[in-house]
């Protein structure tokens, strides 16, 4: 079982099963969207065990992917494990250090994705000016106030909204949300993705906590930096 988990082969062919069961997905979601599209309502576990766990006969290539995945962060781990047990010299340190570093790097991206699809949470709606909402974790919002701005013929072209974020009936937060500046709050992201108008000015808000986004932002780093100093280590050894 050791020798599994170390080969290379294993790591080719799960690869190469992901690659099929992708091209699979790509086709299953198009093709039932009434399944797939809560995905982007919600946080993945929660979907997994609700639409996607009564619909295995369209989503039965998802729990593929997730155990693949689980194959391949295990195999990715055993083998950075060996490497780093195995005796270096301190000519070869940052040639080997780097896979290492990659090899952590892409564990902590998939750690970042696993806290925010178990543990955050996104709740999209209709908010009306002057309206209070409540949020998980003690929270909530208050749309204060939304701006327009018009040409001369009366046509949109800039909208931004006034809110307020309460914590424990505190307002911690305040700040305008624009179509590309979203408020953020201990991992709260609250964005503007349109407005309204058809019976008073209401705003179409978006709001996420992903507890995963650090982890998934140092993981990036840590790919990144790995990457391209083995690339110039190997560079200068041809």
């Amino acid at each position: 079982m050791k020798n599994f988990f170390l080969s290379l082969k294993t790591t080719v062919w799960t690869l190469l099963v992901l690659i099929c069961l992708f091209f699979v997905g790509a086709y299953m979601m198009p093709m039932h969207r009434e399944v797939f599209a809560p995905m982007n309502e919600d946080i993945l576990l929660r979907w997994a065990s609700h639409s996607a766990a009564d619909n295995l006969q369209y989503t039965w290539w998802f729990f593929a992917v997730v155990a693949g995945l689980v194959l391949l962060a295990v195999n990715t781990l055993v083998c950075s494990i060996q490497a780093v047990k195995a005796k270096w010299t301190r000519t070869d340190v940052l040639l080997r250090l780097s896979p290492q570093v990659i090899h952590i790097g892409v564990l902590f991206i998939l750690l970042g994705h696993l806290l925010g699809a178990g543990w955050g949470y996104k709740l999209s709606g209709l908010m009306p000016e002057g309206a209070y909402a409540p949020l998980p974790e003690d929270k909530a919002l208050r749309l204060e106030r939304i701006h327009v701005q018009t040409d001369a013929q009366g046509f949109m072209q800039d909208w931004s909204a006034e809110a307020s974020l309460y914590e424990d009936d505190q307002m911690v937060k305040r700040g305008t949300l624009g179509p590309n500046e979203p408020l953020f709050y201990k991992g709260v992201g609250i964005y503007l993705k349109g407005l309204n108008f058809d019976t008073r000015p209401t705003a179409v808000l978006v709001i996420t906590k992903d507890p995963g986004a650090l982890w998934a932002l140092i993981g990036g780093m840590l790919f990144m930096a790995g990457s391209i100093t083995l690339a110039v280590l190997k560079w200068k050894k041809v």
